[in-house]
């Protein structure tokens, strides 16, 4: 009983007993609340951001809908809802809330099905109070990451979305707000909020009226905003957007200019395309300062080639508050290196890929009272790419619900924070926070700070390795983890799966200090991963499983004073619905001849506890599948055959998708073949390397892939560069094809050819035109070698080396 009371205690601390109980129906029950979620606006004195709206879930309030049963399963709609409920409303239904708090706006997380509308109808207290429209155009995606707008590629998810509107009254505290659907919807939650009049002009601040913008939207102020913002940087003056709905299907480039709206509710820039950003790095712009108003974009998909963000560049000495972001890849993207950039306050909202990402030096620097839902990617990141984030803290945040991956992420750098943040809701891939060298980042240094942060229903299952995340999680993939990790104070909530998780190569210098772990699916300690950590005031209870979970991982746990609730130890954990694929990690079938084929088995393992339905398995372009199972028993064993018959040159890789209901959602297995024909592309998939490369994401195996559209590029400013291509074995060329994107612009890059390491051709200059699609051919005698390097040493488009395809022919 003392046990108990002593673990209770130390719950109430962080302002909330439990958001629900947990998940899983073998772990014991936690005290509960009335209510299901998380109430996400900042607990008074506690974490997250603070923010102007009051948060009302659908499930409980009064309704003559349907309320989803809750559960975590990815791709299933509920699990993708806030605190995983919501009501679903047949036409004439509704969901009513009673005010706590006097409101005249509202905010409303929706879902409708693909490819359809609808509307809700708002009344309070019975009398009309406006309406809603609702739409599924920034919703739901299919098939693997990036992500299709294709039914056909099944793995449904994404299923929402937000409408919000002005009320036009005020509604005071009581009022019964009731809105009825004119069609079938889901809705989720509502943000009632009481938006203060639109602010006026300051004094001395440009009109952008004045210069043409247009606030009824009819005409695009594309053109009409920059002149403007050019205006104010060259007087010196801010620059005033009244309040309107201005049409921009642009990016508005700023540098030393202050640009100010009438408020988020009341100036919206808005269009596909839309953005915000400061000079390109490496050269920042510096005293931009934004605030007051809301960029919306029109991007209906996530797109890796393009870049699209609401606010983006390089910006340093530099401050956005109080804006808005919806409908675009990334809400907020900035490059270093930069300095000195402060965000405090404001909404991202329903993007396509992170929230917000510090990239690649981005220093002292601070993010505070931001309000994150519904990413497609981490809620808010720092990315320490090729050059270490140093010194930045994420504080008094909120993400909830982001789609895939984490809330909270750093990816390598030095002495960054994360304090006093709340996350809520991780659906797929990722956690509460994650602490990582992983992407090729640079690796994790001096002190990073985890302190503070309340993190509920974090960590997921998914169909990959690690199958369990778990909530506050590790992972040294790239290379070990040295770099020390202080967690302070940390309360982890209803865990999917684990409370605290290590995985990887060896992660040493950890420190975790009153953490509590209240409820989790399985254990309050996963090791999966070498290395060492202390523990001191780490209380558990609510465990699925016992307290660690350690398969001779070669951890070394040391404990210190005021531990509780974890001392046992097992390896393995209760089947929890996820698949086995002895495959997983890929299957590379090598060079195959034109005309002939290769079979190769890929193995399915059902653990339980419940048999999975197999509902499709889709293979890769050139590959086709034979022995299907349409269920897999417990304890069973489904073999597929995965035939490879190339038919033309080329890279044939791929994921084979397996759609099923494990819990997991759709698991996927990379595939790997060379098409290949003597007299076509003789570099297509063989081994090349480079004297440097500018990122993990544009490295020399580009040039070999088949794809123009995937490009290399070496370190920046630093001439002579090389790239060397092994053919496999000795064989007679005469010709080379270089590539560069067709919709990149032109450009002259002077390069030299080597054989075996003899020059072939001299170095000379070879243009790059978009005309003729960025080709260019290097003709020659021909000549026997297995190795042909490229030396580059000037390029008149941008000072590195540059090539998206390195093609060589026989003829």
């Amino acid at each position: 009983m003392k046990l108990r009371s002593t673990v209770l205690a130390a719950v109430a601390a962080t302002g909330l007993l439990a958001a629900s109980s947990p998940a899983h129906a073998a772990a014991p029950a936690l005290p509960t609340l009335p209510g299901t979620a998380l109430p996400l606006p900042a607990l008074p004195g506690g974490p997250g951001a603070r923010v102007p709206f009051t948060e009302y879930e659908a499930e409980s309030a009064r309704t003559n809908g349907a309320v989803l049963a809750a559960t975590r399963a990815f791709t299933k709609l509920a699990a993708e809802a806030s605190g995983r409920r919501a009501v679903a409303l047949d036409a004439g239904e509704y969901v009513e809330f009673t005010l706590a708090k006097a409101a005249n706006a509202v905010d409303v997380r929706y879902s409708v099905p693909d490819g359809s509308t609808a509307s809700l109808t708002v009344s309070a207290n019975g009398k009309a109070a406006g309406s809603l429209a609702l739409s599924s155009a920034y919703a739901h995606v299919y098939g693997n990451y990036p992500y299709t707008n294709e039914p056909a590629d099944r793995g449904q998810h994404h299923y929402f979305d937000d409408a919000r509107t002005l009320l036009g009254r005020t509604l005071a505290a009581g009022t019964r707000v009731r809105l009825r659907a004119s069609a079938p919807a889901v809705l989720d939650l509502a943000d009632f909020e009481l938006v203060a009049a639109a602010a006026a002009r300051p004094d001395g601040f440009l009109d952008a009226l004045a210069f043409g913008a247009d606030p009824t939207g009819a005409a695009d102020s594309g053109q009409a905003l920059q002149d403007a913002i050019d205006a104010a940087r060259d007087q010196q003056r801010g620059l005033w957007i009244p309040p309107g709905e201005y049409a921009v299907t642009r990016k508005l480039q700023v540098d030393r200019v202050t640009v100010q709206g009438a408020g988020p509710w009341h100036t919206v820039l808005r269009g596909a395309g839309v953005g915000v950003f400061g000079n390109a790095a490496p050269s920042p712009s510096t005293g931009v300062h934004l605030s007051g108003f809301a960029v919306f974009g029109g991007t209906a998909g996530r797109d890796d080639a393009t870049i699209d963000s609401g606010f983006g560049g390089s910006l340093s000495d530099s401050s956005i508050r109080n804006v808005w972001v919806e409908h675009v890849k990334v809400g907020m993207w900035f490059d270093g290196p930069s300095e000195n950039l402060v965000i405090d306050g404001g909404r991202i909202k329903n993007v396509w890929a992170d929230g917000l990402n510090l990239h690649n030096g981005v220093s002292r620097s601070t993010v505070g009272n931001l309000f994150v839902r519904n990413t497609g990617d981490d809620g808010m990141a720092m990315w320490s790419a090729s050059n270490a984030d140093t010194g930045n803290t994420f504080a008094h945040n909120t993400v909830a619900l982001p789609m895939l991956a984490n809330g909270f992420a750093v990816y390598g750098g030095r002495d960054n924070t994360v304090r006093d943040n709340i996350a809520a809701d991780t659906v797929t891939q990722g956690g509460g926070v994650h602490v990582g060298n992983r992407f090729g980042a640079s690796p994790l240094a001096g002190t990073t700070t985890i302190a503070r942060n309340l993190l509920v229903r974090t960590g997921s299952l998914v169909p990959n390795e690690p199958t369990q995340i778990g909530a506050l999680w590790f992972w040294a993939a790239d290379g070990p983890m040295t770099g020390a990790v202080k967690v302070q104070d940390v309360s982890l909530v209803d865990s999917s799966y684990s409370g605290l998780h290590f995985f990887g190569k060896s992660i040493t210098n950890v420190s975790v200090e009153r953490v509590t772990v209240a409820g989790a699916g399985t254990v309050a300690l996963q090791l999966q991963a070498p290395g060492a950590a202390t523990f001191a005031g780490v209380v558990a209870f609510g465990l699925g499983g016992t307290g660690v979970h350690d398969c001779g991982s070669g951890f070394t746990v040391t404990r210190g004073a005021g531990n509780l609730g974890w001392s046992g130890s097992r390896c393995g954990f209760a089947p929890a619905g996820q698949l086995e694929i002895a495959q997983a990690t890929g299957v590379d079938y090598g060079f195959q001849p034109l005309g002939t084929d290769a079979v190769r088995p890929i193995a399915i393992t059902n653990p339980g506890p419940e048999p999975i339905t197999v509902e499709a398995v889709v293979p890769p372009r050139g590959y086709t599948v034979g022995g299907m199972c349409p269920v897999i028993e417990v304890g069973a064993t489904c073999t597929l055959s995965v035939r490879f018959a190339p038919t033309a040159s080329g890279n044939y890789a791929g994921l084979l998708t397996i759609h099923s209901s494990s819990p997991a959602g759709p698991y996927v297995v990379g595939l790997r073949g060379i098409g290949f024909d003597p007299d076509g592309n003789l570099a297509l998939g063989r081994d090349i390397t480079s004297s440097s490369q500018a990122g993990w994401w544009i490295a020399p195996p580009n040039l070999v892939d088949g794809d123009p559209a995937t490009y290399f590029e070496s370190q920046n400013g630093a001439f002579p560069q090389t790239v060397t291509l092994d053919l496999g074995h000795q064989v007679e060329v005469r010709r080379i094809v270089l590539k560069l994107p067709a919709n990149w612009g032109g450009r002259w890059q002077t390069i030299a050819v080597d054989a075996d390491g003899a020059a072939l051709v001299p170095a000379a200059e070879h243009l790059f035109a978009p005309e003729t699609g960025n080709v260019v051919t290097i003709a020659f005698p021909a000549v026997t070698a297995r190795e042909l390097t490229l030396t580059f040493t000037s390029n008149t488009g941008w000072p590195a080396a540059q090539i998206s395809e390195f093609e060589v022919y026989a003829h």
